[in-house]
């Protein structure tokens, strides 16, 4: 099964028997994950003069239940706004992380275990069959410490994974120091094939920086 890239960073985010979701601002990283893909699916497009506006140029299902989700949401609440105000509509709608984890569900790759204490309820995911995270693992470690050309999808969640902290949640600390300026180069798209990916992997990664720093912030004034 070829997995998209949100799908991806789901996996990377759960603790394989608890389905218990680890990493830091995952829902940002998942927000990004569609904006990028939607990009290499020629979906949406950046801007020629403001490469961080985005415009949505091709609305019709994609057939993906999460990517579809969505780019519903993009075409009617942020078309022509920027990639950071995307990246924000997009992990601040409610059910973003649930959606794609059913879709996971659904294709017998996780399963649901409803929880609930007192009046609070919520669901955990654990694997139903691990041998898709264990092959997505197995691709990203050739990648990233074994050489392998990356492709576009690569490049963006290992961007991704490094920005939330779920590169190292899956991968040994030393074998991410000994080639942190590969992933470095990757996730910048510096090894990326064409201009576009490289304009959607950056576009992606300024947006998903400035905003989990306006939640960070955001949270450290509440609290």
């Amino acid at each position: 099964m070829t997995l998209t890239i949100a799908e991806g960073l789901v996996l990377l985010s759960l603790k394989n028997e608890t389905g218990e979701k680890s990493g830091q601002f995952v829902e940002y990283g998942l927000a990004g994950s569609a904006i990028a893909e939607l990009i290499l699916r020629g979906r949406l497009v950046l801007d020629q003069v403001k490469q961080k506006k985005l415009s949505v140029t091709d609305a019709a299902p994609t057939g993906d239940v999460f990517l579809d989700s969505c780019l519903e949401t993009l075409a009617k609440r942020a078309d022509g706004r920027s990639v950071k105000s995307a990246v924000s509509k997009l992990a601040n709608k409610s059910k973003l992380f649930r959606t794609q984890a059913q879709a996971l569900v659904d294709k017998g790759v996780l399963r649901a275990d409803p929880q609930s204490f007192l009046f609070f309820n919520w669901t955990r995911y654990p694997e139903a069959e691990p041998k898709a995270e264990a092959k997505l693992i197995l691709h990203l470690e050739a990648v990233m410490f074994e050489g392998k050309p990356p492709e576009a999808e690569d490049c963006v969640i290992i961007a991704l994974g490094d920005k939330t902290g779920l590169l190292k949640k899956n991968f040994p600390n030393e074998k991410l120091k000994a080639h942190k300026d590969r992933i470095k180069e990757i996730a910048k798209g510096g090894m990326a094939s064409t201009k576009a990916t490289i304009q959607a992997i950056e576009a992606v990664q300024v947006a998903l920086v400035a905003s989990i720093a306006a939640a960070s912030a955001s949270s450290a004034s509440v609290s």
